[in-house]
C-alpha cells in the first residue's frame, strides 16, 4: 500500500497541524476565560470588572491567544472546506489562501486594537 502525499495546494500537512493546535489552544484558553469572566465574577460582570481582569497581562495574552487561535481556526477550516468544493487548481486555491490570510490579519488587528488600552 503507498502513503499519500498530502499536497500543499489541497491543504497540506502544516494547515493539518496547525489547525489541531489551535483547537487545543481554543480549548485551554476558553476554559481559562470562562472561569474568570464567569464563575469567579459571578453577579460582578460590568465594564470596571472587566477593566480591572484586563489589567493582569496574563488574561490579556490568554485573551489574544484565544483570539489568534479562534481567528486561524475559522478561517483554516473554511479555507479547507472551500478547497475540498470549488477552488480544486493551485491558482484558485493560492488566491484563497491569501484573500483568507488577508482577511485574518484584519480581523486580528481590529481585535487587537479593541485590547489595546489594556496592552499599553
Amino acid at each position: 500500500m503507498r502513503a499519500e502525499v498530502i499536497s500543499t495546494h489541497r491543504g497540506g500537512v502544516w494547515s493539518w497541524l496547525f489547525q489541531r493546535i489551535t483547537a487545543v489552544l481554543l480549548i485551554v484558553c476558553l476554559a481559562i476565560h470562562l472561569i474568570f469572566t464567569h464563575i469567579l465574577n459571578i453577579g460582578e460582570l460590568d465594564s470596571a470588572n472587566v477593566a480591572a481582569r484586563l489589567a493582569n497581562a496574563g488574561l490579556t495574552a490568554v485573551d489574544i491567544i484565544l483570539l489568534a487561535a479562534g481567528i486561524y481556526h475559522a478561517l483554516n477550516g473554511l479555507r479547507m472546506v472551500l478547497m475540498d468544493y470549488w477552488f480544486t487548481s493551485r491558482t484558485r486555491a493560492l488566491t484563497l489562501t491569501i484573500v483568507l490570510w488577508v482577511v485574518g490579519l484584519a480581523f486580528m488587528g481590529y481585535g487587537t486594537w479593541a485590547l489595546w488600552p489594556w496592552i499599553s
